[in-house]
């Protein structure tokens, strides 16, 4: 007798024991209801013993460790298919109970080596290592796109939407406006990032600014030259850093006038006069102020000093050049973007002439008493300026001439000679000045001999 003649009969037994079992009370009933479907499974084992089973939703995962595409930089960009269905076979007791979390559909990159789209097939794998066919894998294959991924240091530029400066007040351009930190690395598909050639910080705030302020922020727009890069390119890409602050310095405006300041004038010269003579390239320049500093600006910078010119180097005509970056204080910026402010000497009515003057008519100031001094050189012979009227009078006998010994004090030991500077007025000419010596001396010296009284 069979198998299939003996699982008959008992079935038939069992049909029987159950329309019996509905005739007894309540606990017997229940009582043999279990032992019925016991006896059913045991059944069912016995007479069935492999069975086919159908998994749903089991994951794709794209094997990559140890090939070539992951030793060169090659990564699954797209994959088709996230999940796939399939049909297993095995032993009841292996396959009875067995679930898609148990199972893994792997798609091997062995065979991948370009930055193309391939074909993989599918293999089933399970981590519970229980054993079974796969009898269907729905799809049998996935399209994977490949792409070299790469890494980018992009410098970032700010991008500020909907911030202004309030009326009186502005913002000096992108120039001023500082991202920090101002680069970002972007790692991604080599399609994607290759072309990309810049990168901002953006600060979308709808708001007028009076000071300065900082915005923190963690959009990064791309660009392709002009053209931003897509949302949906921009999603395969990572970024080293999320967040940054967007320093915007805002400025207030001022006009102010430039002055220029004069030293070494003779004793007597007439500065106002001789300034008021001065020709400025500019008088007055708009600059850019610190929002911290408008106040003070407001209230007490009305005049810049743009330099100092010294007299002895004034020659007929000559012209004085200041970079405008080294007068403004610090933080301050040249709204007309000048650079520089040149200052012009008179040249109208004015002479110049070389006169000597005598070692008798140099005179000795503030010596120490200790010493005698002898001016052993044979006078010296300046290089005077002034109007053509004073020059026309001008002789050596208006010409106060000195030679101050006050550093006599520091005379060392055994020191015989000095060659001090000798200094210029006259008192009796106001626009009259001395420019040094013809071979480009400021200041002409003397030689002046010392003698110790205590030898």
């Amino acid at each position: 007798m069979s198998v299939l003649d003996i699982s008959g009969s008992f079935v038939k037994k069992v049909g029987l024991f159950f329309s019996r079992l509905f005739e007894k009370d309540v606990v017997v009933k229940i009582t043999s209801l279990a032992a019925a479907i016991v006896i059913w499974f045991v059944i069912s084992v016995s007479a069935y013993p492999t069975i086919e089973k159908p998994v749903y939703s089991v994951p794709v995962q794209i094997a990559l460790d140890g090939t070539y595409a992951d030793s060169h930089g090659l990564q699954a960009m797209s994959v088709s298919e996230q999940t796939v269905n399939i049909v297993i076979k095995g032993k009841r007791e292996q396959v009875g109970s067995l679930s898609a979390e148990e199972l893994t559909a792997v798609a091997s990159a062995d065979n991948v080596m370009y930055a193309v789209e391939y074909n993989l097939p599918l293999e089933i794998i399970c981590s519970s290592g229980k054993e079974f066919e796969v009898v269907k894998i729905e799809p049998a294959s996935v399209a994977v796109d490949f792409d070299e991924i790469i890494s980018k240091e992009i410098e970032l530029t700010p991008e500020l939407s909907g911030i202004s400066a309030a009326e009186g007040y502005f913002i000096d351009g992108e120039d001023s406006v500082a991202v920090v930190p101002n680069t970002v690395t972007v790692t991604g598909p080599a399609e994607v990032l290759k072309n990309v050639t810049r990168a901002s910080a953006v600060v979308s705030e709808d708001t007028s600014l009076t000071k300065t302020e900082d915005f923190r922020t963690s959009t990064v727009k791309l660009y392709r030259g002009l053209a931003a890069v897509t949302e949906e390119d921009k999603e395969k890409l990572s970024f080293d850093k999320t967040d940054f602050t967007v320093h915007v310095p805002v400025f207030g405006k001022k006009t102010v006038q430039l002055n220029v300041r004069i030293t070494n004038a003779p004793d007597g010269f007439n500065t106002s006069k001789f300034m008021e003579q001065l020709e400025l390239s500019v008088d007055e320049i708009e600059v850019a102020v610190p929002n911290e500093a408008v106040r003070e600006t407001e209230n007490d910078i009305e005049i810049i000093d743009i330099g100092v010119i010294d007299m002895r180097e004034v020659d007929i005509g000559k012209v004085f050049t200041f970079e405008v970056d080294s007068f403004l204080p610090e933080g301050y910026i040249d709204r007309n973007e000048i650079g520089t402010v040149t200052v012009t000497c008179p040249s109208e009515g004015l002479t110049k002439s070389a006169i000597h003057i005598p070692t008798q008519s140099i005179q000795l100031v503030n010596v120490p008493s200790r010493y005698d001094f002898k001016i052993v050189t044979s006078g010296v012979m300046p290089i005077f300026i002034g109007s053509e009227e004073s020059m026309e009078q001008l002789t050596y006998i208006d010409i106060i001439a000195q030679v101050d010994l006050l550093n006599g004090l520091n005379i060392e030991e055994g020191e015989n000679y000095m060659k001090p500077p000798v200094t210029f007025s006259i008192p009796a000419f106001s626009d009259v000045w001395c420019i040094g010596t013809e071979d480009g001396a400021l200041s002409p010296r003397v030689t002046v001999q010392i003698i110790d009284k205590e030898d």
